[in-house]
């Protein structure tokens, strides 16, 4: 699977930061249902925690990190926001009938068994987008199977099994890769990609590339009948997706770009402490470097390098911008530790 690595120095998503609603809600799919362990589960407060995410004084958040092994990479992070009497509600980052936005959007996860998966889904009360549908890509792709379905917290859920077993396609050798690997003891695993709705592919690629390393794995437009039923789109809608790739098979970004269609904005609420999906989180080896790459980039920066609580980490070194092709939130953190 090596060949398949084409940015050995890049940086894969780390983690997705996700606001809850009600975090025990939240754990009891992530942790029980996906089968992620539980990493770390702290309470974060502080000047430099409310600083970094720009919240108001005595602003604190249970923060509780989910992952597989100690890869660093696909994990996910729980902030569940405790706010001083008097603070302004936090609202959802987007409403259920929001099909494609930009911004950050969903978590993709392969399962080793997606019938079996929706069957509990649907039985459990789960709100499904379709029923899972098999893309027919050729003979040097393969044929996976996914469905979407509504997760916790507004953010939706991409389950994907890679049905074609033949090593001499890219499904066939991600699945042999996959169950070499493991899956969780629920049958899934890390976020192995997740959605970034975009206004400019080109702006957000030049992020991706030059700040974080990573490079183009797929570039296509999508546009067939059975992909817009999975998402949701209209007939006859072109999105440009392009697969960004760091040095590991998980923790991929697929960049969506609407070529014909109009899609809705999640840039405004996405922001602590509101319920959703609030940002990507990336480890870079040299954060001023990033920093001055940014700024080459002219991305906005919220919060500039400074040190930072995290769970299980202590405190890092951490800065927190907007994507240049779309505004969503970036954290960019120094991998030392």
């Amino acid at each position: 699977m090596s060949k398949e690595i084409i940015a050995p120095d890049g940086s894969p998503m780390r983690a997705a930061v996700i606001g809850c609603r009600d975090i025990e809600e939240s754990l009891a799919f992530y942790r029980d249902r996906i089968g992620l362990s539980v990493l770390a589960d702290e309470l974060l407060g502080g000047p430099a925690f409310r600083g970094f995410w720009n919240l108001n004084g005595g602003a604190s958040a249970r923060a509780v990190l989910l992952g597989q092994g100690d890869e660093g990479v696909g994990q996910v992070l729980l902030l569940d926001f405790q706010l001083p009497e008097g603070s302004a509600r936090p609202v959802e980052i987007r409403d259920r009938s929001v099909v494609r936005a930009y911004g950050c959007f969903n978590l993709n996860f392969y399962t080793a068994d997606i019938h079996r998966d929706f069957e509990g889904l649907k039985k459990d009360g789960y709100v499904l987008w379709s029923d899972p549908v098999q893309h027919f890509f050729g003979d040097d792709v393969g044929d996976p199977i996914e469905g979407i379905f509504e997760g916790p917290d507004r953010v939706p859920i991409n389950l994907v099994e890679l049905a074609t077993r033949d090593t001499a396609t890219r499904v066939g050798q991600m699945r042999a890769y996959v169950e070499q690997r493991g899956y969780t003891g629920a049958g899934f695993t890390p976020i192995v990609t997740s959605s970034h709705g975009v206004d400019s592919s080109e702006r957000a690629m030049a992020f991706y590339e030059q700040v974080l390393k990573m490079k183009p794995l797929i570039d296509e437009v999508l546009g067939t009948p059975d992909s817009n039923r999975l998402l949701n789109l209209p007939e006859d809608a072109k999105t440009r997706v392009v697969f960004m790739q760091g040095n590991h098979m998980f923790g991929k970004v697929v960049l969506s770009q609407p070529l014909n269609y109009e899609c809705e904005s999640l840039i405004e609420q996405a922001r602590a402490p509101n319920i959703g999906y609030l940002a990507q989180v990336f480890a870079v080896s040299d954060l001023d470097e990033a920093a001055a790459n940014c700024s080459a980039l002219k991305a906005e920066v919220l919060s500039g390098p400074q040190h930072t609580p995290w769970p299980g980490a202590g405190s890092v070194s951490a800065m927190l911008v907007r994507n240049p092709g779309s505004g969503a939130l970036q954290v960019l953190m120094e991998d030392a530790w």
